[in-house]
């Protein structure tokens, strides 16, 4: 702005700023070759001095304001590419988790018939138990994997938040998206450990069961043991 404008002095005393383009080319203001042409058009400001180094102030201050605003959209756009690669990464991790379901889906589905064949087999105990502690194992290691995954949601949310924009505004969406995506894991992980619970309750009374006809067995063994032992005494066998 200080290059634009000159200082003039008046007849009167007075000083004026004229457009650095338009000043006059001598000094004289009383010399009749500058007063010829009337209608010729001299663009100048009539201000203080106090009122043009406040226009210089806000001149520097806009500018500054300028760079400042400038460097916050730069961190704000660092920051969208970094939320974006995010929920790349964590898109691609989905179908990992849905594939993780699906057989844990499997293998309790194995589970429940081997202990609806364990029922008439109890040689196969031993593979249930095995088969319940995968499971116990799986359900622990898909509940983490859940764990990971909300914290990770929720701190991506915390961040949209703060950064409230038109482009964050598609991240929130895709972010909701998530979560309903990790409320049904959640569902089926519940199910999960009810049929778990289910299993092993089913698996402790089976047990129990062969346990009470083991030792009915070894009772009626003895039994039969006593009558011979009864009938031979009365020389009966």
């Amino acid at each position: 702005m200080a290059r634009d404008y000159w200082v003039e002095s008046l007849p009167s005393g007075h000083q004026r700023f004229v457009k650095a383009s338009l000043r006059r080319s001598h000094s004289n203001p009383h010399d009749a070759s500058s007063q010829s042409s009337r209608g010729r058009r001299v663009d100048f400001l009539d201000v203080t001095r106090e009122e043009y180094n406040l226009l210089l102030a806000r001149d520097k201050d806009l500018s500054r304001d300028n760079e400042a605003l400038r460097r916050e959209n730069h961190a704000l756009k660092a920051n969208w590419r970094t939320c974006s690669d995010d929920l790349r990464r964590l898109q691609a991790r989905l179908p990992s988790l849905e594939t993780m379901v699906r057989n844990l889906e499997h293998e309790n589905h194995e589970l429940r018939s081997s202990f609806d064949h364990h029922h008439h087999h109890h040689r196969t105990s031993s593979y249930g138990e095995d088969a319940m502690r995968r499971l116990r194992n799986k359900n622990t290691k898909l509940m983490n994997e859940n764990d990971s995954l909300l914290a990770r949601v929720r701190s991506l949310e915390r961040n949209m938040r703060d950064e409230v924009g038109n482009g964050t505004r598609k991240f929130m969406d895709e972010i909701a998206a998530w979560r309903r995506r990790y409320d049904k894991l959640s569902y089926t992980v519940h199910g999960l450990q009810n049929d778990l619970a289910v299993a092993t309750d089913r698996n402790r009374r089976l047990e129990e069961a062969c346990e009470l006809r083991a030792r009915n067995e070894r009772k009626a063994m003895r039994d039969v043991d006593r009558y011979k032992a009864t009938l031979r005494q009365h020389g009966l066998r």
